[in-house]
């Protein structure tokens, strides 16, 4: 069977390269996200947000809800039920921040620090495998070019 011509190719083709480069980005960004999310639940049981949510959590100390949110790119009702399916696995603890009632704490229990761990040792070989072909050099290059993209807002 024949893979499709991927759209970036047929805007650098046909439009302005910037954006077919943007939209480059945006297909190996889906790329890794399938990937994560398949060896994820093949391997541990998460999927990639609840992956993003316990490498943003902490064990050794507590990080409030809120600031948990800044890390992801969830809404906070989504982080919510998140955060209830991961402690009733018993990987997180929520408590009522005593600072501020309306706040929540979140920590990592000793089962969400292992398999934390765990994930993200995949979450570096697929990350590795993904930039083999690459040098070190040729790495730097891309991390340099890609800071120099800041949309204007």
């Amino acid at each position: 069977m024949d893979k499709t011509t991927p759209v970036s190719s047929m805007i650098r083709q046909n439009g302005p390269i910037k954006i077919a480069a943007w939209r480059l980005m945006m297909e190996k960004y889906q790329d890794f996200m399938t990937r994560f999310e398949h060896e994820f639940r093949a391997r541990h049981e998460l999927s990639a947000n609840e992956f993003d949510v316990l490498i943003n959590a902490s064990a050794a100390a507590q990080v409030r809800q809120r600031d948990l949110l800044h890390s992801l790119v969830i809404s906070r009702s989504a982080l919510s039920r998140l955060l209830g399916k991961l402690e009733g696995r018993g990987l997180v603890t929520q408590e009522p921040d005593p600072e501020d009632q309306r706040g929540v704490l979140v920590t990592l229990t000793e089962a969400g620090a292992k398999l934390c761990n765990e994930a993200a040792k995949t979450n570096g070989e697929i990350i590795l495998a993904a930039f083999s072909g690459l040098t070190d050099g040729e790495a730097d290059e891309i991390f340099e070019l890609v800071s120099k993209i800041c949309p204007v807002g």
